[in-house]
């Protein structure tokens, strides 16, 4: 019988070739079915919560990390099978150093094409190192005789713990859209402005008569919160929380947000809204870092230029935000609170006096650069106004959740 030459371990032998197709698929098809971005589902946090006994913040944001490192770690650990090994110590090399950035650059890429924009560099960072990291040890094994089984176990492990944690928050997508319905059967809207913000404001914070509801204080609030983000801020939010962003019910919900206002003025609302959603979506720090960059784009293309008083806004949106779901006595509180009526003083502070429309060069001669002693002047003083709002301040000795 004649045998097919062999020149090295893996020399075209259908099985290696299938093998590597495999693992290929499974890496592609693992980041096209994970949402994007991958965030930790309420009762995955939950759990977090109740092992490391912190509180909220802490335990989302270490759900967020975990997660997200147990599933790009395995894909970056799992691609490496779809490599032919190398016969030679330069080849281990070369592998070793373009490997790991392949799987970075389509993990980024598939990320891009499905949220239809390109990651926050502080999203983006834990799936980079997840990744590299992932990719490094997995050339390690593969070099050492590794384990295909142990590959395979690893990214079944972090693409599982999305799933068996509940899905993409179903409870989450689905408060949200009873908010947005209650929202656009509220009734005859009043003159767009601020009046609007308020009534829209009080509109999704209340409970209908009768409702029981099974959504603890917390989840309303979020719910809530996110409701207003897709119908003031942008309708793509929907997405994020699981929704259809072109239906019938967020269109119906963006047109009676259109019009509303914070301080007069509408961009102020969308900044404010948008803020509170991506907190409570992922972790106010992320938040931080979205309505920073985004003022910074704004500057760098000549568009609205830097603005304080946008910054004010997303920081304002930040704390409402924490504020209203900080923990069931803080959400009742918020709740007790706008059902007195939403008093805009008491949730954002006058702020037309803060630098706005910046060019790059006007910013760098005024203020040098962000974090500058001049910089963090004016958002100390940004701060110090929102410390004012008894809105933006959860109670003290309030329950963690």
């Amino acid at each position: 019988m004649i045998r097919p030459v062999e020149h090295g371990p893996e020399a075209v032998r259908p099985s290696s070739i299938a093998g590597r197709v495999g693992a290929a698929g499974l890496v592609l098809l693992a980041l096209l079915v994970a949402p994007a971005p991958l965030l930790p589902p309420h009762r995955f946090a939950e759990a977090v919560q109740s092992i490391l006994g912190v509180g909220w913040k802490a335990a989302y944001l270490a759900a967020a990390v975990g997660l997200q490192s147990a599933f790009y770690g395995s894909l970056g650990l799992v691609a490496v099978f779809a490599l032919r090994r190398s016969p030679t110590r330069g080849g281990r090399l070369l592998q070793l150093a373009l490997m790991p950035w392949a799987v970075v650059a389509v993990s980024l890429i598939v990320r891009a094409v499905k949220a239809g924009h390109l990651p926050v560099w502080t999203n983006a960072m834990v799936p980079v190192v997840a990744c590299l990291a992932g990719a490094g040890f997995g050339l390690g094994l593969r070099y050492r005789r590794g384990k295909e089984a142990l590959a395979i176990a690893v990214v079944v492990v972090g693409t599982a713990l999305w799933g068996l944690a509940g899905g993409p928050s179903s409870a989450l997508s689905r408060d949200t859209a009873m908010h947005l319905r209650r929202l656009v059967a509220a009734g005859p809207l009043p003159s767009p402005g601020e009046t609007r913000f308020a009534y829209l404001v009080e509109a999704v914070f209340a409970h209908p008569p009768n409702d029981a509801g099974s959504a603890t204080p917390v989840e309303h609030n979020r719910a809530a919160i996110l409701a207003l983000g897709i119908a003031i801020g942008d309708g793509r939010l929907a997405r994020l929380v699981g929704l259809e962003g072109d239906t019938a019910l967020v269109r119906q919900a963006m047109a009676a947000g259109t019009g509303a206002a914070l301080r007069g003025r509408g961009d102020w609302a969308k900044h404010y809204t948008v803020s509170a959603a991506l907190a409570v979506l992922e972790h106010p720090l992320v938040s931080d870092a979205a309505g920073l960059m985004k003022e910074q784009l704004d500057a760098l293309t000549q568009g609205s230029g830097f603005s304080f008083g946008d910054l004010a806004a997303d920081r304002a949106g930040v704390r409402f935000a924490a504020a209203a779901t900080h923990s069931t006595t803080a959400a009742e509180a918020m709740q007790a609170r706008l059902r007195d009526g939403f008093a805009v003083d008491e949730f954002f502070p006058p702020a037309a006096d803060l630098p706005e429309d910046l060019t790059v060069e006007q910013f760098r001669r005024d203020y040098g650069r962000v974090g500058s002693p001049r910089y963090r002047q004016v958002t100390a003083d940004i701060e110090a106004r929102l410390d004012r709002c008894p809105g933006l301040s959860p109670p003290p000795h309030g329950e963690a959740r």
